[in-house]
């Protein structure tokens, strides 16, 4: 349940980022998330970009979104009418005591460095819903949206930013109802960790091990129910959609790349995830929300062999942030506790053991991002991991895993080969060790015995893993293998330097 809806606050706006749980946009397990094609995406904002709006008037000429009304979101009928709402409230306080509900969630903001008044919206591009009846977790609450809009600077806010950096098409994310928490804690994990001085475009000397979140802001609720409805804005970059790992993974399986370029690819996807993931830790915080669609390219692409040598990645989406060594809810303000997470790791009653459910919490952390690099590895491969029909990881997956001989179609020529039971379920917190080295010898003997021709691509997975003497089995087995007592700060750090991500 927890990652079906950590999957669904993920910021972009495409079904694939759900991997095998999305088909044609819609969650599979119930989530009502809803989102466009790629493809749909880039060519309605061609269309946009090079549009007009009425008689001589361009795109960019727009009001603000400070002035925006419903209507200029295609009309959001109530009752047969179209509501006129102002996005933004006056912050009037009642009776002259206490704050408005725009004071009240910017106290919980902090220092936003955006205000509405900065952007001009080009169109709405998606949004992804928390279903009323669906499966949810205690973090985000039925009913609740993260909407995504394309959109520039304003004329009055550009002239303050040089060259190309006033022109860039940048996405809002408006956070609705009770998911404006995961808009308030990610913006604060980047205050926490320095990384709020990104940019509209790309610079050299910005950090790599994370997507850019460039600021915040609070505004009442597009098309709101009630006066006092208020979602909270994060603002990133267009270019950063279809970015995640899987899409990654999706990619290098179209171009039929060779096996020595998709290990050195998956080596630096590694490396700046684990690296993101290290310093994440390094800074009190942990992530609480890790899969392959948080792990993101933030440098470098497929389109030629120049650009593939300069891959790097980085961790995204960090909604689900809690605060380690938080003695309660109170104290980890605005994060979620540590405790909270390792109740959402099956670790519960860590409320007055702050120190354990950090450990719980950085520990879930690496399980998580081990998975979630197998997975992309795996679908890059197009790889099942039907494979596995004894021993612990296939137990804890429900004998086998399934998936064994369905495909599921993808975009372009890609095919994708997933099993019933995630990776997550086949390696789990307690026993992951044993569950990885489980997998690990039946993929060898799948790959030397007569089961190869029933598993394309699993003969590149061991010999990917195998690589520099089984440095690939070894990475994972630091990621997953965090035995009782063990110190996960430690462990981690051993697996951001060890040789098989030394790229």
């Amino acid at each position: 349940v927890n990652k079906c809806t950590t999957r669904a606050s993920t910021s972009m706006g495409r079904a694939r980022v759900l991997g095998p749980r999305i088909d044609r946009g819609i969650c599979q397990q119930g989530c009502g998330v809803r989102r466009q094609s790629s493809l749909m995406q880039l060519a309605m904002l061609s269309t946009i970009l090079s549009s007009s709006v009425g008689p001589g008037r361009s795109v960019l000429e727009r009001e603000t979104l400070a002035d925006i009304r419903a209507t200029r979101f295609g009309g959001i009928a109530m009752g047969g009418k179209v509501r006129r709402q102002l996005l933004v409230p006056k912050a009037e306080t009642q009776g002259g005591e206490g704050l408005s509900p725009v004071e009240k969630i910017q106290q919980r903001l902090g220092y936003s460095r955006f205000d509405s008044s900065d952007f001009i919206i080009l169109e709405k591009i998606g949004e992804i819903t928390f279903g009323e009846a669906a499966p949810t977790s205690v973090f985000v609450g039925g009913g609740s949206s993260i909407r995504l809009y394309a959109a520039r600077l304003s004329p009055d806010r550009a002239v303050y930013e040089s060259g190309e950096q006033a022109s860039q098409t940048l996405v809002l994310r408006e956070h609705t109802k009770a998911a404006s928490d995961l808009g308030v804690r990610e913006w604060a994990a980047y205050r926490h960790m320095g990384l709020d001085e990104y940019q509209p475009a790309a610079t050299n000397s910005e950090p790599e091990s994370f997507m850019a979140v460039l600021g915040a802001f609070v505004t009442q609720t597009v098309d709101a129910e009630s006066d006092d409805e208020m979602s909270v804005w994060t603002v990133t970059r267009l270019k950063d959609l279809d970015r995640d790992g899987l899409s990654l993974a999706y990619e290098m399986y179209d171009l039929q790349l060779g096996t020595e370029k998709i290990l050195n690819i998956f080596r630096r996807v590694a490396k700046g995830a684990v690296k993101g993931l290290l310093t994440t830790h390094q800074e009190g915080l942990a992530h609480g929300g890790i899969d392959s669609s948080t792990i993101m390219v933030t440098k470098g692409d497929l389109s030629n062999n120049q650009e593939m040598e300069m891959i790097g990645a980085g961790l995204s989406n960090f909604g689900y942030a809690a605060k380690l060594g938080s003695k309660d809810d109170k104290t980890a303000m605005p994060f979620l506790s540590a405790a909270k997470l390792a109740a959402s790791a099956g670790k519960r009653g860590l409320d007055n053991d702050p120190v354990l459910a950090g450990s719980v919490a950085r520990k879930e952390d690496m399980r998580r991002l081990a998975v979630a690099l197998v997975e992309i590895l795996f679908a890059s491969l197009n790889l099942s991991s039907g494979f596995l029909t004894t021993g612990p990881a296939a137990a804890a997956g429900g004998g086998g895993g399934g998936g064994g001989g369905e495909r599921r179609p993808l975009s372009g020529s890609a095919k994708q080969q997933l099993p019933a039971k995630n990776l997550g379920e086949l390696i789990p917190l307690d026993g992951g060790l044993e569950a990885w080295r489980s997998l690990k010898e039946q993929a060898r003997a799948t790959a030397s015995g007569v089961g190869a021709n029933d598993y394309p691509g699993i003969e590149q997975l061991c010999e990917i893993f195998g690589a520099d003497s089984n440095a690939g089995w070894e990475f994972i087995e630091l990621l997953v293998g965090m035995q009782e007592g063990a110190n996960p700060l430690l462990q981690l750090t051993r697996a951001s330097t060890h040789r098989f991500i030394a790229v």
